[in-house]
């Protein structure tokens, strides 16, 4: 089905100034919800293969599928949300699973401050196309459109993108080449999601164990019993140790560099 609607937009791109445009969008939030947005829309003579198309969507009982339009292409637009990445992973779509030998998917490092990431994906083109059709697909390129864009909360820690924005959170990259001349094209991006309820409350102890210090610090200093401020340094040394031990922790744990097996 898929060679079918790329060999008729091929062959309708001949005549059709901008025919075919498809985009996929996912938005990932700093909680960690996904958002997954598909758009396909084509000029009416494209209108019977793009509606074909959505059948395979139509399978999912949570897709929200709705008509769009703009200027003189229709089609339609997709709309799936998930809890978490990885109820999102867990569904193993083509684009975003892992394939042997090829691309490892959407891997996960949990952590106290933050989840780290890794997004390695592939497009495999699957298309053989006749040395016409492959001429035609070359020149009419620039008339087809569909992209993969990755929406994040937090800028990139690293990504190969084709385009990005100025704060590297809005990462898309061109799949027409790939889909279109058979060829495999690798997207690649890492990035963190940051827990702030962790974060604020290794704070607030950090914040208490510092005070405890002080306190028990300027206790010692104005106790003049020998007993008492032994006692009272013994306290003093085990909250600023506590202290200490927690800030070198929570140091290593946010400055280690998160790394994924290639």
């Amino acid at each position: 089905m898929k060679k079918f609607l790329l060999t008729a937009i091929v062959l309708l791109c001949v005549t059709c100034a901008g025919c075919f445009q498809g985009n996929s969008t996912l938005v990932i939030t700093d909680d960690g919800k996904v958002f997954l947005r598909n758009k396909f829309i084509g000029v009416p003579l494209l209108a019977e293969q793009i509606e074909s198309f959505k059948e395979n969507f139509a399978r999912n009982p949570n897709a929200e599928i709705s008509p769009v339009a703009e200027n003189n292409m229709s089609g339609f637009e997709v709309r799936v949300n998930y809890p978490s990445v990885e109820s999102f992973a867990a569904e193993k779509f083509s684009l975003f699973a892992a394939h042997d030998g090829k691309c490892a998917g959407i891997r996960q490092r949990k952590g106290w401050f933050f989840d780290a990431y890794n997004f390695d994906l592939i497009s495999s083109g699957e298309q053989s196309f006749s040395p016409s059709e492959a001429a035609a697909i070359q020149s009419m390129l620039s008339q087809i459109t569909f992209d993969l864009t990755i929406e994040l909360p937090y800028a990139a820690e690293s990504h190969n993108a084709d385009k990005f924005d100025a704060a590297q959170k809005v990462l898309t990259w061109n799949l027409a080449p790939s889909l279109l001349s058979g060829t495999d094209k690798h997207m690649r991006a890492e990035f963190k999601l940051w827990h702030h309820d962790k974060i604020f409350l290794t704070a607030l102890v950090e914040i208490l164990l510092l005070a405890a210090t002080i306190f028990f610090t300027v206790k010692t200093r104005a106790e003049e019993s020998d007993s008492l401020k032994t006692d009272l340094k013994f306290k003093r040394n085990v909250f600023a140790g506590l202290f200490v031990a927690l800030l070198i922790i929570s140091a290593y744990m946010l400055l280690t560099p998160v790394t994924f097996a290639p």
